[in-house]
């Protein structure tokens, strides 16, 4: 039966056209949504991470609710050793954040002072890329700090000019120390980007009078079914008690909630196209079964029994879908190749910065990312619906009465 099924797609070509080229576009277009999905959520969850501070995030207890100055992780050794060790982490950033004011001779602005170690911070983001004027921070000033354009308007201070930031200390006394303006970067579409501002972990230490404490540890971690492992091992650690180790989904369940909201949206669209191309596939597949009444007729008088034609029905939806499917996944992997190298410039569409949870998305050009085991599973249904939508139609072909189906066209 297979060798009549392969002439039978042959013999009229316009239907095997028709039919091969529906699964085709459906195939290849799923592909191409799925690979422009995987990277819009990885682009997403990477701007989460950079937001939170990293894919795991130590603190001492209660500073990601309060944010308070007196909150620290004293003695962040231990931590981020252990961190260092894990074959999953990428890289341990320490960190100094402190909120407060930042003044000029024409005026004050609410700051968020953080203090890196910048080459730690390029594995999470090259602040570099947001650099617009001056350098981070130059050597030529004893305490120099990077700040947003729009603090800086608001400031009105330019690169080289003395801002002075007004805090509390960790013991709860209010301090103030002199920084030169070194650098300024881009201003982000979020609140929160624009009022951040960076220095060096060491000079930041000293403004608030830290001494070794920090007040965040950034864990980057390879994937995200590595990050329980990490931050079990990390409330290992001796004076785990007085830390507090989150996700960055804990850190902002907003932006968590919304990736898991659009993920569950993109599986219900899948869906309705499942059913679409069953219920087109389906409809095809019968009306071309009963284009062919009289050949099944002929088949069933010569001695082919039903099972055998149903069998056969089943071969040519088989051949169907694999030819359709060859046409569909060079068409899906074409245009995935395609959108990786060029990307859709969602900017030059009119699309702009976008904020997301409060999250800044200012990186808007939308690439393929290829999942091969996404693929493999889409590729597997796919071919299940376009066998299940022939199960009528074979069926159908099944019951038909010699007698009858002979006299169809007379």
């Amino acid at each position: 039966m297979w060798k009549i099924a392969w002439r039978n797609l042959w013999r009229n070509r316009t239907r095997t056209a028709i039919i091969a080229s529906a699964i085709a576009f459906s195939y290849g277009l799923m592909l191409i949504s799925m690979g422009v999905s995987a990277d819009s959520y990885a682009k997403m969850e990477a701007k989460a991470q950079e937001a939170t501070g990293g894919s795991v995030l130590v603190h001492g207890a209660g500073w990601w609710e309060s944010q308070g100055s007196d909150v620290v992780v004293g003695e962040p050794a231990p931590v981020m050793e252990r961190a260092g060790e894990l074959p999953e982490v990428v890289e341990v950033m320490p960190r100094v954040i402190i909120n407060g004011l930042l003044s000029s001779a024409r005026g004050n602005e609410a700051v968020r002072l953080i203090g890196v170690v910048l080459e730690r911070e390029e594995a999470l983001a090259d602040l570099d890329d947001d650099l617009v004027e001056g350098a981070f921070f130059s050597e030529q000033y004893d305490a120099p700090v990077v700040i947003s354009e729009g603090l800086a308007q608001r400031l009105s201070v330019s690169v080289g000019d003395k801002v002075v930031l007004t805090a509390s200390r960790v013991d709860g006394e209010v301090t103030r120390a002199l920084f030169y303006v070194s650098g300024l970067l881009k201003s982000g579409m979020a609140a929160e980007a624009d009022l951040q501002a960076y220095t060096p972990l060491k000079t930041a230490q000293e403004a608030v009078g830290m001494g070794e404490a920090l007040t965040q540890v950034g864990v980057l971690v390879r994937g995200v079914e590595a990050q329980d492992e990490v931050i079990a091992a990390l409330n290992e650690v001796e004076g785990a008690g007085e830390l507090e180790v989150l996700s960055w989904q804990e850190a902002v369940p907003e932006m968590s909630g919304l990736l898991e909201f659009d993920e569950a949206v993109n599986q219900i669209y899948f869906a309705v196209i499942f059913l679409i191309v069953l219920f087109a596939i389906a409809n095809t597949f019968l009306m071309a079964v009963m284009e062919r009444v009289r050949e099944y007729g002929l088949l069933s008088a010569l001695g082919v029994g039903p099972g055998q034609v149903g069998r056969l029905v089943i071969w040519e939806a088989l051949y169907m879908a694999l030819v359709g499917m060859v046409v569909g996944f060079v068409m899906g992997l074409v245009g995935h190749l395609v959108i990786a190298h060029v990307g859709i410039d969602m900017a030059a569409m009119g699309a702009g910065d976008m904020e997301m949870a409060g999250i800044g998305m200012n990186d808007l050009v939308v690439r393929s990312h290829l999942e091969p085991m996404r693929w493999l599973v889409a590729s597997v249904m796919v071919l299940a619906v376009v066998m299940i939508s022939a199960v009528y139609p074979a069926v159908r072909a099944m019951r038909l009465a010699p007698s009858q189906a002979m006299r169809f066209y007379e």
